[in-house]
């Protein structure tokens, strides 16, 4: 649905972008498109540029894991720009992997939509219209499969995955042998939950509430448990209490 707040109805769109913005936020998903605000300078110092958003974090228990994604997100966006990658995939696909990621354990039992081949197309290549006109085109191969988490990490067939593009340039730019080790151990650790090998935080914390004693099965939390679920997790964030699961 649309989001329309009182008295921010009428507007020149040469002025302001919230009628683009009304449209543009119902199609955020895992990233968002952030053109310069309206009145922004578009070019100079003070041009803030073009930006995508990523946004499919969540805030995970401990400093590692939240250190482990936020390096991996980072990382991506360099290899996006360095290897100049083509992600497009219709949006059709995109609200699939949406509803597809909402499914209970959705990491270990659902396959989502990816490219299968992601390097640039070859500006050589085009198209023509009925009537002749030259069209380049701009999103290559489009050839998409159905993969796990894992396969997208680790790649499935001719796929590379984004593990190793993000070691191969990890590599061409020379990194350091104690920086590499550290982004080794984030990298490891974010496959080994991709392939169920750890558990993701949502499955631990069902799986801690159906084991409490105080829970009845009957889909009500009580107070108690839900008590004893964030003193636990305050105790994993604090480093007081290991669960090796995680």
């Amino acid at each position: 649905p649309l989001v329309v707040f009182e008295g921010r109805i009428e507007f020149d769109d040469d002025e302001a972008t919230d009628h683009f913005e009304n449209l543009q936020s119902t199609n955020w998903q895992t990233v968002r498109w952030k053109p310069p605000p309206a009145g922004a300078p578009l070019s100079g110092e003070k041009h803030i540029g073009w930006r995508t958003e990523f946004r499919s974090m969540e805030v995970q228990l401990t400093d590692f894991e939240n250190a482990a994604f936020t390096v991996f997100v980072v990382l991506i966006s360099r290899v996006i720009l360095y290897f100049d990658l083509n992600l497009y995939m219709p949006l059709s696909k995109v609200d699939e992997n949406m509803r597809r990621a909402h499914s209970r354990d959705a990491i270990n039992t659902e396959k989502f939509w990816f490219r299968q081949t992601i390097m640039p197309p070859d500006s050589r290549r085009s198209s023509f219209t009925a009537d002749g006109e030259h069209r380049p085109t701009c999103c290559g191969d489009l050839t998409l499969q159905e993969c796990t988490v894992h396969e997208i990490l680790m790649g499935k067939g001719d796929f590379r995955g984004l593990v190793p593009l993000v070691m191969a340039y990890l590599d061409m730019i020379d990194t350091d042998t104690g920086t590499l080790n550290q982004v080794s151990n984030y990298l490891q650790f974010i496959c080994a939950r991709a392939s169920g090998e750890l558990m993701s935080p949502a499955a631990w914390m069902r799986r801690f509430v159906m084991r409490h004693p105080a829970y009845k099965h009957d889909s009500v939390v009580p107070q108690r448990v839900a008590a004893d679920l964030m003193a636990t997790c305050h105790r994993i964030g604090a480093g007081l209490e290991k669960v090796p699961e995680l």
